[in-house]
């Protein structure tokens, strides 16, 4: 079975090993020379965490719960090949009229940049860890396909991040209200999040951990009002 690092794992033909800022967790397998296993609360939850990824993942799809199908349809829909070539297309549009339809504009223009922002924050932590995906089939990365080395790594869940800014960002624009739309971008993001552990691709911290960049990533983009009137692209800013 492939070893899974929390940390740094070995760079191959790039000198010695570095020594991890985070140690290796395995359940089954001795440390390698030069690993800090940690001790305690720590190396408890990462045991745990992987547990119950793994109780989810079997309770879900291995025994029929949910049609895979339905959750690959999760998958599509939360990918980035899909919403960046659709809001830029959008945005495009919005800025052929932006004199007729200003707000549309802005808006889009700040929901491009939060997908941006997304990208950027889940990129900077996922090189950072390096968690190695779970591995239940004994496929390359439980069977992801990946585009780009940094998306191979599981921590945190970017399909989980960019689901839940969607959500945070139609609320943001409702105004905290109700509506249709607000409430089935919220159901759809906590699906999303929850299929990512059902299908094997992520662990639950690592879903837990792509609601928190989403977060930081609202909280950015609104300069930490999480309010819509102060998107950090401001009317002016775009010549409206």
């Amino acid at each position: 079975m492939a070893r899974e690092d929390f940390g740094f794992q070995r760079r191959k033909g790039r000198g010695p090993r570095q020594q991890p800022t985070v140690a290796s967790v395995r359940d089954d397998r001795e440390p390698e020379p030069g690993d800090r296993v940690p001790e305690g609360v720590f190396a408890g939850m990462l045991k745990a965490d992987r547990r119950v990824s793994r109780a989810i993942h079997d309770a879900v799809l291995d025994r029929g719960a949910v049609p895979r199908w339905a959750l690959e349809a999760l998958e599509r829909a939360g990918s980035g090949l899909i919403w960046f070539p659709g809001s830029l297309a959008a945005l495009g549009v919005a800025f052929g009229s932006r004199t007729s339809s200003p707000q549309a504009f802005w808006v889009l223009s700040n929901f491009m940049a939060g997908l941006v922002l997304d990208v950027l924050i889940v990129g900077t932590v996922k090189g950072a860890f390096r968690r190695r995906r779970p591995n239940y089939t004994g496929e390359e990365n439980g069977g992801y396909k990946t585009i780009i080395k940094v998306d191979s790594f599981s921590f945190p869940s970017g399909h989980t991040s960019r689901s839940a800014f969607v959500a945070l960002f139609l609320l943001l624009v409702a105004g905290g209200g109700g509506g249709a739309g607000p409430i089935a971008a919220v159901v759809w993001a906590l699906a999303t999040a929850a299929s990512r552990v059902a299908l094997g691709r992520h662990y639950a911290s690592d879903v837990a951990a792509g609601m928190v960049a989403a977060a930081l990533n609202v909280a950015l983009l609104t300069k930490g009002h999480f309010s819509a009137p102060y998107f950090v692209l401001e009317k002016a800013l775009l010549g409206l």
